[in-house]
C-alpha cells in the first residue's frame, strides 16, 4: 500500500511560460454588495463574494439577481444569461465565449 501526497498549487497559478496565469473569478476588482449589469441583458445585477473555502450548494432561485463571472473571458452574467446559453440546465455558461460560469471569489 503506497501514501500520496497532494502537491500544493502556490498562488498565483503559473502557466508552463513561467507567467502568472489569468483568474476573473478572483482578480475581478469588484466588492461584495456593488451593483453590476449583466453584458448581455443589461439587467442589474448584485456582486455576492464567495470566500475560496466555501461550497455553494444552489437551489431553483438562489442565483436570482446575483452577478456570475466566466471563467474565461471575465464577463459578468445573470444567471438566466449563462442558462440560456447552455444546453445543459446544471451547467451554465457564458455567452460570449462558451466558458463555465461561476461566483466571484474573494482573496
Amino acid at each position: 500500500m503506497a501514501l500520496f501526497r497532494r502537491k500544493r498549487r502556490s498562488s498565483p497559478a503559473v502557466s508552463s511560460a513561467g507567467q502568472a496565469r489569468h483568474q476573473p473569478w478572483f482578480d475581478h476588482g469588484l466588492a461584495n454588495g456593488e451593483t453590476v449589469t449583466c453584458g448581455r441583458c443589461a439587467g442589474e445585477l448584485g456582486v455576492r463574494l464567495q470566500s475560496q473555502s466555501s461550497v455553494t450548494v444552489s437551489h431553483d432561485g438562489a442565483l436570482d439577481g446575483i452577478a456570475l463571472i466566466c471563467t474565461e473571458c471575465g464577463r459578468l452574467i445573470c444567471r438566466d444569461c449563462a442558462l440560456a446559453a447552455s444546453d445543459n440546465p446544471y451547467l451554465p455558461k457564458c455567452h460570449h465565449c462558451g466558458g463555465g460560469v461561476t461566483i466571484p471569489m474573494s482573496r
